[in-house]
């Protein structure tokens, strides 16, 4: 069986992450919750974030 050797977030890590940002939590609190680096999860959220509204606004000027 192949180990994960904490190279990667699991699924269930990932769930975790997303939880938190929903509750609030700080980087470093799901960080610690996960055993992880802060930096890890900030790369986690920054790879995987996407925009949720568009505007209908016209830009003309």
């Amino acid at each position: 069986m192949a180990t994960n050797k904490n190279k990667h977030l699991t699924q269930d890590d990932r769930n975790v992450i997303a939880i938190g940002i929903v509750n609030g939590s700080s980087k470093k609190a799901i960080a610690d919750n996960l055993g992880k680096d802060k930096s890890t999860i900030g790369k986690e959220i920054r790879a995987h974030r996407y925009l949720s509204h568009k505007s209908t606004l016209s830009l003309e000027c």
